[in-house]
């Protein structure tokens, strides 16, 4: 009937499949299609795996224990990310499987697009549990299984992938749904346990129920800022709806009552008014601090030394906000073009912390090679390679015990060694290469990029997870162009650079050409010509002929460049208000037709002023 066109009774097929029919007729599938035979190199596989090892680390337990429980009742398992691809298999090598390990190997796509009806597909499509069985299939050859899968969806309420439980199809009812939906629920909890926020509530409707697998979870940072929660929780708090309406959520947002009546309550649930009216009972899971990457001091206050660099009165907030955080063991990273002085800052917040007297560690993450970065940040043993050192070797992790270590420009951190890092900063142990026993490290943290983490997590270039572990308080650098103290800058740097019995000037014309310039090697390329106008001046007067080359052929193209970074942001700007005008207002639906993120979307709005 369908495949004529003619209406189905809904009592014959459900709802949810007969959907999934459509669709996969919308796709120009055919049941005689075959997708099993289009096996994805290896080198492919490896790299879907590389990007979604966050992921895969977060299943892979889970699946094993449920494996266990699963896997004589002839089921096997898989992880899919969340474009439909297999990315892990667990299952029997037995040729009773063979096609269930074809349809489920790491590699194969299940999309709705590729493999049309199955559950993993329908799953990612409708964003809920799907369970699709024998002739329930689009393709005829998997028409075979039996499927039921679950999404995934991390604590930001993304969908990033599905778990998926199949076996051979015998014509009985699947009894599983809710052992996988528990399995997927615990996954899902490990991805929020690890944003180790300050302050971890459990929610739901019931108080008994908030010591259960089914609460909701949801993590707040030190200052009531919300930094992630579960999909239970989400759904309870409804948080996609308010989240619509603003770039942050807090506590206050949410709950009627105050953080500190929560901490009180310890391990009781007490029941709370919610931001929608409704009434919860609410437990506190842990207060904890925030984790830490220094031996425990104690707190002081932000002593009054000097900033790390000249800056108007505009910016001095910024180094003592930086400043107070890192004395409370605060993990800072520093955003800011090349030659903004990150770190110079962070040698400051060195000297300044609660880690002054031990060593501080600078590592260029995109200057060591990808052959020799495992050696060089954790060490080695006597005869761990070819060529090492005898006795062995510390790494830069186990170097910094005790003190500062900076990790520069973290955004060209390999993708492979990410995950290193995060085990680094979530243990606190550090193992050499060559050998087993870990070793405890502690050390305050700074890290620095020029690059936009937001982007790159976007592109999946750089994990989520570990953001959040190095991101305690973010500062932004303004390169030199944006700053409104250029001659006071030029004036501090002349005198630190001076003879003191033969101070430098600047004349008019000299002055006015610094001023023109674009700086895109910002205060370090100042004080380059600045040097150099020293060496070659008479008198100590720095004129036109004695700057740099590209400073004074570069004048002409001051206002051109300046002009289209203008027109360029006005069609940015008019770009956002035509998204917003076209569906009223709905920052999602604005965000998706701009293909940008809701919370770039955020960000422009704010930008604009809108």
């Amino acid at each position: 009937m369908f495949d004529e066109g003619r209406d189905v009774p809904p009592q014959w097929v459900r709802d949810e499949v007969l959907r999934s029919w459509l669709r996969s007729r919308e796709h120009g599938l055919s049941p005689v299609d075959q997708v099993l035979l289009n096996a994805m190199p290896c080198r492919e596989i490896q790299h879907i795996r590389d990007r979604h090892q966050r992921l895969l680390s977060y299943a892979e337990p889970e699946m094993q224990r449920l494996f266990r429980a699963l896997g004589s009742a002839g089921w096997v398992l898989a992880c899919l990310e969340g474009e439909g691809r297999s990315i892990k298999y667990f299952g029997s090598d037995s040729p009773h499987y063979k096609v269930l390990s074809s349809a489920l190997n790491a590699g194969v796509d299940l999309s709705e697009c590729v493999a049309g009806t199955n559950g993993p597909g329908c799953a990612l499509i409708e964003h809920r549990p799907s369970v699709v069985c024998g002739n329930e299939h689009f393709l005829h050859e998997l028409r075979g299984l039996s499927c039921v899968a679950v999404p995934i969806f991390d604590p930001t309420g993304k969908l990033i992938g599905a778990l998926n439980a199949s076996k051979p199809f015998d014509g009985r009812p699947v009894g599983v749904l809710e052992s996988v939906a528990l399995t997927t629920r615990a996954v899902e909890n490990r991805m929020v346990d690890d944003l180790a926020g300050a302050l971890v509530l459990a929610i739901h409707y019931r108080p008994e129920l908030t010591d259960s697998a089914m609460r909701g979870l949801i993590h707040f940072c030190e200052d009531g800022e919300m930094l992630g929660a579960n999909p239970s929780a989400r759904q309870i708090l409804d948080l996609d709806f308010l989240e619509q309406g603003q770039k942050r959520v807090s506590f206050s947002d949410l709950f009627s009552c105050h953080p500190d009546e929560m901490r009180r309550s310890k391990n009781r649930p007490t029941e709370v008014e919610c931001h929608n009216g409704s009434k919860l009972y609410v437990r506190t899971e842990s207060c904890q601090p925030a984790p830490v990457f220094v031996s425990v001091v104690a707190k002081t206050d932000c002593p009054s030394a000097p900033p790390p660099f000249f800056a108007d009165s505009s910016m001095k907030p910024l180094f003592e906000r930086a400043c107070r955080a890192f004395q409370h063991g605060v993990p800072i990273v520093i955003n800011g073009e090349t030659g903004t002085g990150k770190e110079v800052l962070a040698r400051w917040l060195h000297a300044t912390g609660p880690a002054s007297v031990g060593p501080f560690v600078a590592v260029n993450c995109s200057a060591i090679p990808a052959g020799l970065i495992e050696s060089e940040l954790f060490g080695y043993v006597d005869g761990a390679f070819t060529g090492a050192r005898r006795g062995g070797a510390k790494g830069k992790f186990e170097e910094a015990n005790g003190g500062t270590l900076f990790l520069d420009e973290i955004g060209d951190m390999p993708l492979e060694f990410q995950a290193r890092l995060l085990r680094v900063l979530q243990e606190r142990t550090v193992t050499r290469l060559g050998e087993e026993r870990p070793r405890s490290v502690a050390f305050s943290l700074v890290s620095a990029t020029h690059r936009n983490l937001d982007k790159l997590m976007e592109k999946e270039e750089f994990r989520d997870d570990l953001y959040y572990r190095l991101t305690g308080l973010r500062v932004t650098l303004p390169a030199l162009r944006e700053r409104k103290d250029l001659d006071a800058m030029t004036d501090h740097l002349l005198a630190l650079a001076a003879f003191p019995d033969a101070p430098s000037i600047l004349t008019p014309e000299a002055r006015d050409l610094l001023r023109n310039h674009v700086w895109k090697g910002n205060v370090r390329e100042l004080q380059q010509a600045l040097s150099l106008g020293q060496a070659l001046s008479s008198k100590g007067v720095i004129d036109v002929d004695h700057l740099p080359d590209d400073i004074k052929v570069g004048q002409p193209s001051v206002q051109r460049t300046a002009t289209k970074m203008g027109v360029l942001a006005d069609a940015e700007r008019e770009a956002v208000i035509e998204a917003l005008k076209k569906y009223g207002g709905n920052v999602s639906t604005a965000a998706r037709e701009l293909g940008i993120t809701r919370a770039t979307l955020y960000r422009k709005i704010k930008k604009f002023n809108l």
